[in-house]
């Protein structure tokens, strides 16, 4: 660590300390007695971005992110996301489960949004909760979901020995922070920018857990780099930190194949994407300036992993501290011809960004094993001890504990003989609109259409496929191996050849399994389809009917079985969730406990209120400057202030 980093973290630690002494009170953390924090159990520091994406190189960006946690830990390259969009990527990770069982499926009502998380009960009994059971000590710090906001900060999200989270409709100003914690009254922090007050809260944090005995999760999740609202109006862009607006002024948006593509790939395209006209100009122009401000907006938090990594090192827990980083989902600029955003089934959208350094983790290491957001819980329950048997393991777990892969990143994702239980298969899937973050005209975008699908993507050694059914009846089948940047339907009505007709056969099947799967059917969806013994071959054994992989269902034995099942379908385009609209289901619901879709672990939802909000509070200026870089929390605390009872009438309205 450099002599200017050194000179940083003693400046915070001074701050922070003279801080928690002029405060007169002991925080409950610590009884009022500071022990370091020396438990054999590791502790977790989870940072997760919002909307970051991995595929066009955005990480390639943060010197300290490769520095830190590439170089020192690994780098997995297949990790997904269950769903590309904010508030479902977030529930899904919290609970372990798919977003068709937590049926928190949009940013808004009725699909979802932090009122229908809490109407549904699923804020009694997910991640923080069994944390705390597990002995650990649960904080939060940043954007929660959705629809937390001025108009219902008192509904304190449950579970966390201490949350402190970012309020709507505030959330997306990033130069108008405003603040709840653990329900206390809104603050205000004028004159600070919202990445500046997220890292100097967490590093505020950091001290108190490291100066305590018990092991820790701390969870850490800036708005960055989400579009914003910039001086009240929509921008398109993230507004970046003062100190960093004259980077990277170069930069282009990658112009991938995928970018901007002929429309001899984009009529291959369903739904509302075929119909997209060429970028013109200013829509590639406006492409180059948000990807500038993505990477400039991005510094702000490699600030944030510097500082928490050099906490962590001179409080000496560097090394029993898994530090994990993600974001909620990916993004594109310009691929398939969309100017910006997310929510597309796409490697843009689903495939994101996901290192992990901590005990036992190999240093400078690349894996290309896959995993899913829904897998972070019981990993993290692994952490703390626990194992799939016990009886504090949640029952309604999809996802399975990744730490044996984080600790043996190079074995293969084998799909041979005798590997059952493969993690080949992911399920991503989509309900509600889509819209195009540029601002409004013909030539960028901003209309909104239906986006409802269903998606199986195959990541493996030997066989790469996604294969998707949109909710107008049309399909989409990409052999990622041979096309990675999905450009060539292999599914055109018109043109499927009989190869990969046997392909698209094997993905329906899979996909009727994950669409409503619960549990055990999710980690292991192959193993749910069982052809009849009868339809074997010379190559296959009239008794080995269990399957496992992609490559072993491609055998031609089970041909007439796949060719025979039934079709995944809607019945009409609808913007949320609904059973009756997606039949079939395979298994059928009714046989399974509680009407599958796990609605036996959560409450039905009727009458979701809406997070009305106007912003009262408004500022022209760009905060985040040079002299903010080296500020202590009680100096930016002492600036803060309360939202005044005007101020949070007004913005409800």
């Amino acid at each position: 660590m450099g002599a200017a980093a050194v000179a940083l973290l003693v400046g915070l630690l001074a701050g922070l300390l003279t801080r928690h002494a002029s405060a007169g009170t002991s925080d409950p953390a610590t009884g009022g007695n500071a022990t370091t924090n020396s438990t054999s159990r590791p502790n977790i520091v989870f940072i997760m971005t919002d909307d970051q994406d991995k595929r066009l190189y955005s990480t390639d960006y943060q010197p300290v992110l490769q520095r830190e946690l590439v170089a020192k830990g690994t780098n997995f390259t297949n990790h997904y996301t269950t769903q590309a969009l904010c508030c479902p990527a977030r529930s899904s990770m919290l609970r372990g489960q798919q977003t068709h069982n937590t049926n928190i499926t949009n940013v808004v009502k009725p699909g979802g949004s932090y009122n229908k998380w809490v109407l549904s009960g699923q804020d009694t009994d997910y991640l923080p909760h069994w944390m705390n059971a597990a002995g650990y000590r649960t904080e939060y710090i940043g954007k929660v979901m959705n629809g937390y906001g001025v108009s219902n900060y008192n509904v304190t999200p449950k579970g966390w020995d201490h949350v402190d989270g970012l309020l709507e409709p505030y959330i997306d100003d990033y130069n108008v922070p405003i603040w709840s914690a653990n329900g206390d009254k809104p603050v205000y922090y004028p004159g600070w920018h919202q990445t500046d007050v997220t890292r100097l809260k967490a590093l505020d944090r950091l001290d108190v857990l490291t100066n305590q005995s018990d092991p820790f999760l701390l969870t850490i999740t800036p708005f960055t780099p989400h579009v914003a609202y910039e001086q009240g109006n929509p921008s398109s862009r993230p507004i970046p930190l003062q100190r960093h607006m004259e980077q990277f002024l170069n930069a282009t948006a990658p112009q991938t194949p995928n970018f901007n593509p002929a429309a001899a790939y984009q009529t291959q395209k369903s739904g509302w994407l075929q119909y997209l006209l060429p970028m013109n100009d200013s829509a590639v122009d406006f492409a180059d300036f948000v990807y500038q401000s993505r990477l400039q907006a991005l510094q702000g938090i490699d600030e944030i992993i510097e500082d928490v990594v050099a906490m962590l090192e001179a409080k000496g827990v560097v090394d029993n501290t898994y530090i994990i980083y993600t974001s909620d989902n990916g993004y594109h600029l310009g691929q398939h011809r969309v100017p910006g955003g997310k929510s597309l089934f796409y490697n843009e959208d689903t495939n994101i960004p996901f290192v992990v350094r901590g005990p036992s983790v190999p240093q400078g290491v690349v894996s290309t094993l896959p995993s899913l957001h829904l897998d972070l819980a019981p990993t993290f329950l692994s952490i703390a001890g626990l194992n799939a048997s016990s009886a504090a393991w949640p029952p309604f777990f999809d996802g399975r504990s990744l730490l044996d892969q984080w600790q043996a990143p190079l074995v293969n994702n084998a799909t041979g003989a005798g590997h059952g239980n493969s993690r080949e298969a992911l399920n991503i899937e989509y309900w509600g609109l889509v819209g195009i973050e540029a601002p409004s005209g013909p030539e960028l975008g901003g209309s909104y259409y239906n986006n409802t699908y269903k998606t199986i993507r195959i990541v493996g050694d030997e066989q790469n496929w996604a294969y998707a059914v949109w909710c107008n009846g049309q399909t989409e089948l990409y052999n990622i191996s041979a096309d990675p940047y999905e450009l060539t339907n292999l599914a055109r009505a018109d043109n499927v050849s009989a190869e990969h007709q046997r392909v698209i056969n094997r993905l329906n099947a899979l996909l009727m399994v994950t669409k409503s799967c619960e549990q055990e059917r999710c980690r292991d969806p192959w193993a749910q389809l069982v052809p009849d013994s009868n339809s074997s071959s010379s190559s296959s054994s009239t008794t080995d009917t269990v399957l496992y992989s992609l490559v072993q269902a491609l055998d031609e034995a089970y041909d007439s079985f796949f060719a025979d099942f039934e079709t995944v379908q809607f019945d009409t385009c609808m913007q949320y969730q609904w059973a009756d609209n997606e039949t079939p289901f395979f298994p059928p619901l009714d046989t399974l406990d509680g009407g599958g879709l796990g609605r036996a672990w959560r409450n039905e939802t009727v009458d979701i209120a809406a997070s009305p909000g106007t912003r009262s509070i408004q500022t022209p200026n760009y905060y985040g400057t040079a002299a903010q870089r080296n500020a202590t929390f009680a100096q930016m605390d002492a600036a803060s202030r309360y939202m005044t009872e005007a101020e949070i009438a007004a913005t409800i309205g």
